[in-house]
């Protein structure tokens, strides 16, 4: 069984060296020191200026980044869990996956009034769980490479029947009735075993 609270933790360090605030910093940073390094070749009086203009950059950067953190673990994580959710999507698009529900899904984490609501009060575990599954399942197909997109459709059958729930019924029923089956999932998660696929789509040779 994978610990929300280990991945959430995992989350917010990969939102923090990958998130828009941390690539902003890199860039911005990277310029200033071939500024730096240039004016070390030209007269002395650009120098200092230009330390202290990448100073500021630095500072700035470290802003970002703390900027970030604190969007990320406002109403119980739940801008971390729309940061998590939207790069399983990526890794979804770019094995050729398309799903309906997982966009609805998304969609209601950044549109829905109530969702949010809710989680101003309190974290609700089935979207937790929900994410973090979604996460799993996208990380392990993507290293199968164009065979990961059969190892994604054959075990999203739970992860999808959980987010067509949430459409049908209300956040705190939902809640109450999708924990257990997610944690039975996440229990015995596939792993990636190449050779274990590969019988099942071309047979033993």
């Amino acid at each position: 069984m994978f610990d929300p609270d280990l991945w959430l933790r995992q989350q917010l360090w990969e939102q923090l060296w990958r998130g828009p605030g941390a690539v902003s910093a890199y860039w911005s940073i990277a310029v200033q020191l071939v500024c730096v390094g240039l004016s070390a070749l030209g007269p002395t009086d650009l120098r200092g200026p230009n330390l202290w203009i990448l100073s500021i950059i630095v500072l700035l950067g470290v802003l970002l980044i703390l900027g970030d953190e604190i969007a990320s673990c406002r109403n119980h994580r739940l801008g971390l869990l729309r940061f998590s959710a939207a790069k399983s999507r990526d890794r979804m698009a770019k094995l050729g996956i398309k799903s309906k529900q997982v966009d609805r899904f998304l969609n209601a984490l950044w549109l829905n009034r109530e969702l949010e609501f809710k989680f101003r009060k309190t974290r609700l575990q089935s979207v937790l769980l929900t994410v973090l599954a979604l996460d799993l399942l996208s990380r392990i197909a993507s290293r199968y490479g164009r065979c990961g997109k059969k190892v994604f459709e054959a075990n999203q059958n739970p992860i999808l029947s959980a987010m067509e729930l949430f459409d049908c019924v209300p956040l705190p029923d939902a809640d109450k009735m999708l924990i257990e089956p997610l944690r039975d999932w996440l229990k015995e998660p596939p792993v990636f075993d190449p050779e274990g696929w590969a019988l099942p789509f071309f047979g033993r040779f």
